[in-house]
């Protein structure tokens, strides 16, 4: 798993620790309760034993595309790429996209082994919101990772955009992987698709 992966996946699975009462018109404590209450609704589905299989990755989707700007991320991670992309490239693309998230983080709930999640601040930077984090591993100290969510309004809620892990963008992070498959490619943009396909046949038989 990817440091981005695995950042994503502790958030949808750590308990997310009690924030401080804020003022209701604070729009960094209202980034921080959204980031909260994800981390509140994530850990109700990975504890749910009943729930497995396709019902599991369904609700886990509809949790993600409430939570994060799939689209957003993905034109982002597509970069200069994007506007070169047939309508059809593009569909496919996000949707591949989508699919690779869903499969990536459904397969590895039951490793959950006690982390958790504790937001520490919020700050501004440019146009996003960042809810400043640390996930905590009990059982190795020099384990924790400090995490910055960047977030976007949206209408009367919040998108996230981005995750910074140390410092490091996970979305230019992935951006340079696939700019680089690309233009090992001739600057193509089937060779990605088909290389995503194969990762995300990979992901689906490991279900």
């Amino acid at each position: 798993m990817t440091q981005l992966h695995r950042a994503i996946f502790l958030l949808f699975i750590c308990i997310a620790l009690p924030l401080a009462p804020a003022a209701a018109d604070d729009k960094g404590a209202a980034a921080e309760k959204f980031v909260d209450n994800l981390g509140e609704a994530a850990l109700a589905l990975v504890t749910d034993k009943e729930i497995v299989g396709e019902a599991r990755r369904e609700k886990f989707r509809a949790l993600l595309n409430e939570h994060f700007d799939l689209n957003w991320i993905g034109q982002f991670v597509l970069g200069r790429n994007w506007p070169r992309a047939s309508p059809e490239q593009r569909e496919t693309y996000l949707k591949l996209f989508e699919e690779s998230l869903v499969f990536t983080y459904t397969n590895q709930f039951d490793n959950y082994s006690g982390q958790k999640f504790e937001v520490t601040g919020n700050g501004e930077n440019g146009r996003y919101t960042v809810v400043k984090s640390e996930i905590i591993d009990p059982v190795n100290p020099q384990g924790n990772v400090l995490v910055d969510w960047r977030l976007i309004k949206d209408g009367e809620t919040f998108k996230i955009v981005d995750v910074v892990i140390e410092g490091i963008s996970m979305g230019i992070t992935q951006r340079n992987e696939y700019t680089s498959v690309i233009e090992s490619n001739g600057g193509k943009i089937d060779p990605l698709l088909a290389r995503m396909e194969k990762i995300l046949e990979g992901l689906r038989k490991r279900t």
